[in-house]
């Protein structure tokens, strides 16, 4: 790598650690570090929870994806944009409850402890799974570009992200999520139109590969329907996302959030699409195909455009990894350490301890899992069976239907990531009929039924809703 290149990433992490070290001067207590004083404006917000969404499963996985079926991959990251929106507009507002620091909490206030212990067990499983992507996609940049040994790069990655949100805790990771969204944004940007120039361009790459590859329908509609039930469920339960929402100055803020990344996601996702196109014609062939962004930025980006691009794969994979990284620790202090062993009896400093030492760990076993599983899209869809899509129904309709009753959320809970988990390593596309459709899709089926009819036939005893 080129000396301008290498002064170029430099810059980037020394800006976002910068970033990072003064936002952590305002962080006292736990509750500075997990809510940020729930004082987010509408850039803090929207920023932050685009750069989140915009990581390394959107950004290198979906161009790997599109490296492997075309064109069609974009709806990879086009299953988003409905849900956010929808979300945005009929959801935020509702969850925002004050108060409320995580999103399994609400659960308690609606039905008992023991469902909201449950989430949250499932809720750390998912994450610690999926952080895990953003790491490698941090690790797969430092060893195209640099030839870094990958689990180097993963130490790297992980390292940098923990130091300033261990330091600054949510106003630390919003205020260099903006910062990290502005470099992802431009980093895309630039690459698009050099990678459409050596590509020979539309006529170039309509030339160049099979029709089919160009075509947004050389994909199955039940996978494009999995994918955006798959968001749907994360968004709305998902403690990197609400914990935004918690932090918003406001309701009207907080449904800005959601609806200025979803609307900004149909621009990144065609882009990346296309991106990922290019590399199938300039770099054909590859064994890992999430090697192909960065092997395009050390062949044909120009000197000094390159190393801000790399900033961009880092900034992606970053700006998801410390939000994933804070909602874990947030979650495991706050629905676990404190109701079951704090109890009143550590001091504000002594809880702000224990939340960074939880962060500690929970990013080392991340790491442990990164270096375990490769393929970031598979590992993305895993975490979600563990937690978002079989906790979306008792959550969302228990804020709406009061009849709902506490037995039938547990046990639909546990009951859905059993024939989740089933469905996804023994039936999903290996058998024919009603058995072999997506796992998502048949674990947030059983999660309704049961959820329905177990407080049909049980007796009321709700609690008031939140």
């Amino acid at each position: 790598m080129k000396i301008a290149d290498l002064l170029g990433v430099i810059l980037i992490f020394a800006l976002i650690g910068y970033v990072g070290w003064r936002s952590s001067r305002h962080v006292r207590c736990v509750e500075d570090f997990t809510l940020a004083g729930s004082q987010l404006g509408r850039i803090q917000a929207g920023f932050s929870m685009a750069a989140t969404e915009f990581g390394g499963s959107s950004l290198v996985g979906a161009m790997a994806f599109c490296y492997t079926i075309g064109l069609a991959g974009a709806w990879w990251d086009w299953s988003a944009v409905p849900a956010l929106i929808l979300l945005g507009i009929f959801f935020a507002g509702k969850i925002k409850i004050p108060q409320m620091v995580t999103v399994t909490e609400c659960l308690e206030r609606r039905y008992n402890r023991a469902t909201r212990t449950f989430a949250t067990v499932m809720h750390l499983l998912a994450i610690v799974t999926q952080l895990s992507t953003q790491f490698m996609v941090g690790a797969v940049a430092l060893h195209g570009v640099l030839g870094i040994p990958q689990r180097v790069g993963l130490l790297i990655t992980a390292a940098f992200v923990l130091l300033y949100t261990m330091g600054g805790g949510l106003i630390a990771v919003v205020n260099t999520d903006v910062v990290q969204f502005i470099i992802i944004v431009l980093s895309v940007a630039i690459a698009l139109p050099i990678s459409l120039h050596h590509a020979g361009g539309l006529s170039g790459l309509a030339a160049a590969l099979p029709p089919e590859f160009l075509s947004l329908g050389n994909i199955d509609g039940s996978t494009v329907l999995s994918w955006c039930l798959f968001c749907f469920f994360t968004y709305a339960t998902n403690q990197h996302y609400i914990q935004r929402v918690f932090a918003s100055k406001d309701q009207a803020t907080a449904r800005f959030a959601f609806v200025f990344t979803g609307m900004s996601y149909f621009l990144y996702g065609l882009a990346v699409a296309v991106l990922g196109v290019c590399i199938v014609v300039l770099l054909p062939g590859l064994d890992d195909a999430n090697l192909g962004y960065a092997l395009l930025i050390k062949t044909y980006m120009p000197s000094g455009v390159a190393g801000l691009i790399l900033g961009g794969i880092f900034a992606a994979s970053m700006s998801t990894a410390d939000s994933m990284l804070l909602a874990a620790s947030t979650l495991f202090v706050n629905d676990i350490y404190a109701p079951f062993f704090q109890e009143g009896r550590t001091s504000k400093a002594g809880a702000l301890r224990t939340i960074r030492v939880v962060t500690i760990i929970i990013c080392v076993l991340s790491l442990a899992v990164s270096m375990l599983m490769r393929n970031i899209i598979n590992i993305m869809y895993l975490g979600g069976l563990f937690y978002s899509t079989v906790v979306f129904f008792p959550l969302v309709i228990g804020l709406f239907w009061k009849r709902a009753t506490a037995s039938a959320a547990l046990i639909s809970m546990v009951c859905a990531v059993a024939a989740g988990l089933v469905s996804e390593f023994f039936l999903a596309g290996k058998v024919p009929g009603l058995l072999g459709i997506p796992s998502n899709v048949a674990a947030a089926g059983v999660s309704l039924i049961l959820f329905v009819a177990i407080t049909l036939v049980t007796e009321k005893h709700p609690k008031k809703a939140a």
